[in-house]
């Protein structure tokens, strides 16, 4: 979820949970034969991922309704976008956060969220490696690999009485999405060069600088620490776990 005012964000929180309450009630109803309930429900889940990935631009436009009004931050973002091959919409909204996100199940439908606070912490040469892994994204799909992901784990928990499916799909989930991080940083360094992504994952370690302990749980991050990361751009070697 991008960064927005807490209210903003209650509110489709909430929204989401009655929504995919309704879709429980209504598939409830319909299974009035118990042998077909899983299927039943294994369908409403499918709706559910739909709508939840595909409404997600609505979602963002409603999290960052407005666009930043600081002339000098637009033009210098416009700049840096336009030294990006290939690159998606920028939407540029003011908050203090220090992040940029994606959201668009689909390229055509894609779009690319930064917040002021991390474009006035980073260096030129650091957003244009941001901007060019959000794009890597994009182009090489991520966000419908991890839609048709999602279904098919949904499907299965509702068909499959196995506790240890669980546990193997979890593992499963962090391969993925460490995959998509490290295929988006040699996305960004084979369309902007190694040194810009080096440069925006040094500067994103001085924003958020990792704890000691934070190695110990890595296994459990569906996401590569910035270390991880910087050596796979580095060496090409990649530690999905």
């Amino acid at each position: 979820m991008i960064p927005s005012h807490w209210f903003r964000r209650i509110i489709l929180i909430v929204f989401i949970m009655e929504v995919a309450g309704g879709i429980l009630w209504v598939t409830g109803r319909l299974s009035t034969n118990p042998a077909a309930k899983p299927m039943t429900q294994a369908l409403g889940s499918l709706i559910f991922l739909f709508g939840f990935y595909a409404s997600a631009p609505l979602s963002a436009r409603f999290l960052a309704p407005r666009p930043s009004r600081d002339a000098v931050l637009q033009e210098r973002l416009a700049r840096i976008v336009a030294t990006v091959p290939d690159s998606r919409p920028v939407f540029l909204y003011d908050h203090a956060d220090k992040e940029a996100n994606t959201v668009g199940l689909l390229p055509s439908h894609s779009r690319i969220y930064v917040t002021t606070g991390l474009l006035a912490s980073m260096s030129d040469e650091g957003m244009r490696g941001v901007i060019a892994h959000e794009n890597a994204h994009v182009h090489e799909r991520h966000i419908f690999a991890t839609f048709t992901y999602a279904c098919c784990f949904a499907v299965s928990s509702h068909l499959l009485d196995n506790n240890n499916f669980f546990f193997a799909a979890f593992l499963l989930f962090l391969g993925i999405r460490r995959y998509c991080e490290y295929r988006a940083d040699a996305g960004a360094a084979q369309s902007v060069g190694r040194e810009a992504m080096l440069t925006a994952l040094r500067e994103l370690a001085v924003l958020y600088p990792s704890k000691s302990w934070v190695r110990w749980f890595s296994f459990a991050n569906a996401y590569p620490t910035l270390a991880m990361r910087m050596r796979a751009v580095e060496t090409g070697r990649k530690a999905l776990l």
